[in-house]
């Protein structure tokens, strides 16, 4: 009894030291602040879709150059401020405010190791409908402060300061909220929130059903390895170190409470987040107006890219319906 007594203490320090070593590991590969986007966290598809250029690239880098022209006459025409709240756990989180006439607003929410630099594209085309734009730099990214990335599940929370942000500047203000990849996910779960009524409406793009959902799909890519053990290992240091599990931060939980009407798109091409996220995010929203658009030929991040007028005139159409 004794000896078994002690292979069990034995196995038990084991299984601490390993979840210690490999969670933490993997807690700092994932979500720890970096400076630039590594292409290896690209899943191959991705890869050899932006190392070489197909047919559907080079529409792409054409849409893409045609926008940063566009993007330069935005910037030199707009009323922009630089702004910045502090988060709930005393973060300094910054944004670009560019003013329009009228109570319009949207709140642009950029993806995983991207910056609010990355949505510039979105906001000439807000602001060219008349609506005030607050392009949020994510906490851990740009110039907001911050160590851990919040993977939408921190940020859902900065995302409702910013919303009060807005309505004490403007009681009357109409919100929309616009997000792509991760930041798709924070709208998906800032949706589920007790929102005030201003938010009129939100468009996801590419967004992911849970955090557990796409670290795992990205531990089989990339690592080749299984959810199980590794990810309640992540799961355990997670929590200690960042604060929150992969496992709470559901876009699906928070959709389920989601009352909001709200457009889910999704490029068909798309190995990164898979496709079939779309259909499970979607059917995870039972309350309030929806629909979807899934893009032709797109992979991830690159609908409004690979179809601009389809992207465009679809989130132009949903969003007036509840916008005045």
């Amino acid at each position: 009894m004794r000896k078994i007594i002690i292979l069990i203490a034995i196995l038990i320090v084991i299984a601490i030291i390993l979840t210690v070593a490999v969670g933490t590991y993997f807690v700092n590969f994932a979500v720890h602040r970096k400076d630039t986007f590594n292409m290896n966290l690209l899943p191959e598809e991705e890869r050899n879709s932006a190392s070489s250029e197909s047919e559907r690239q080079r529409v792409i880098r054409e849409n893409r150059e045609a926008f940063a022209s566009s993007d330069e006459l935005f910037l030199a025409s707009a009323d922009k401020e630089d702004v910045s709240i502090v988060s709930s756990d005393g973060l300094s989180l910054k944004a670009s405010f560019y003013r329009n006439e009228g109570s319009r607003y949207v709140i642009l929410v950029h993806g995983y190791m991207s910056s609010r630099k990355d949505m510039l594209h979105l906001a000439g085309v807000y602001s060219s409908w008349g609506y005030n734009v607050l392009s949020p730099d994510n906490r851990a990214h740009g110039e907001s402060d911050g160590t851990w990335i919040g993977m939408g599940w921190l940020d859902k929370d900065d995302i409702r300061l910013w919303i009060d942000w807005i309505i004490d500047r403007d009681p009357e203000a109409e919100i929309v909220l616009h997000g792509i990849s991760m930041g798709a996910a924070t709208v998906m779960m800032v949706s589920g929130l007790d929102l005030p009524d201003n938010v009129k409406a939100a468009v996801e793009d590419c967004g992911y059903t849970s955090v557990w959902d796409i670290f795992a799909d990205e531990l089989k890519a990339l690592f080749h390895l299984p959810p199980f053990p590794v990810m309640n290992m992540y799961s355990v240091m997670s929590r200690i170190i960042t604060g929150y599990t992969p496992k709470e931060a559901s876009s699906l939980d928070m959709l389920s409470e989601s009352e909001i009407p709200m457009l889910f798109i999704h490029g068909d091409d798309d190995h990164f987040v898979g496709t079939y996220m779309l259909d499970i995010c979607f059917d995870a929203k039972r309350n309030g107006d929806k629909e979807k658009l899934l893009v032709p030929d797109a992979g991830h991040g690159e609908a409004y890219l690979r179809e601009p007028e389809l992207y465009f005139n679809t989130v132009h159409e949903f969003i007036s319906r509840y916008v005045e």
